[in-house]
């Protein structure tokens, strides 16, 4: 896999791309590519982070877990982002649990060197200001669905973010993880999923979920 191959040359990772040379150069001897299985627990809910990651092939999941042990997914981050950054500026406990959604790569920091960082100021300071605005943005906009839209308007949404993330149509998907990412009965997923299949949207098999036909799917 491609991302398999990445070098700091070529990170894979948006934010990563957009420092400044100067700063990237300082940042490069902190980072170390990581691969990661999907189910990968980064964090529990309410434990420590002690490492941030930028993703250049893997996808990671924030799920908000509920007294009752109830689960449903309130962010992706793909190669767009970063995950941990919250803790750069504010509580190294994270309030999600943190988790590997597609197996891949990240570029891997310690928390502590990423702090350092940022309180030089510069392009990186900029950059996750930026991007802690669009993480909570995207939160916002993950709480309005889930309160407003149907199912299938929410998986539709789903399947298309993690598209966009992985840059492939073939995604290795479970009808279980989607009802976790969900927040829904395995069986409501089948029966959500078969229609969207009949209408040549997606193609779903065995652990393995493929978009068809983006344009109907959006």
């Amino acid at each position: 896999m491609a991302s398999e191959r990445r070098t700091l040359a070529s990170p894979g990772n948006r934010l990563l791309a957009k420092l400044p040379p100067a700063e990237f150069r300082r940042l490069t001897p902190l980072l170390k590519l990581v691969n990661l299985a999907r189910d990968y627990v980064v964090c529990e809910a309410r434990g420590q982070i002690e490492y941030a990651y930028f993703p250049s092939g893997a996808v990671f999941s924030a799920i908000a877990i509920m007294a009752d042990g109830n689960a449903i997914e309130v962010a992706t981050v793909g190669n767009e982002g970063l995950v941990g950054h919250a803790a750069v500026v504010g509580d190294s406990v994270s309030p999600h649990k943190i988790i590997v959604q597609i197996n891949g790569t990240a570029w891997r920091i310690e928390l502590r060197a990423l702090r350092a960082e940022y309180a030089l100021g510069g392009g990186l300071q900029e950059l996750l200001i930026h991007y802690q605005a669009a993480y909570i943005s995207q939160i916002s906009q993950s709480v309005a669905c889930n309160g407003l839209h149907r199912l299938e308007q929410r998986c539709c949404r789903w399947l298309l973010m993690t598209r966009d993330r992985t840059d492939t149509d073939a995604m290795e998907l479970t009808h279980d993880y989607l009802a976790i990412m969900l927040g829904a009965r395995r069986a409501s997923i089948s029966e959500t999923l078969k229609p969207l299949q009949e209408a040549g949207l997606i193609l779903s098999q065995r652990g393995l979920i493929s978009i068809l036909d983006r344009a109907g799917l959006e």
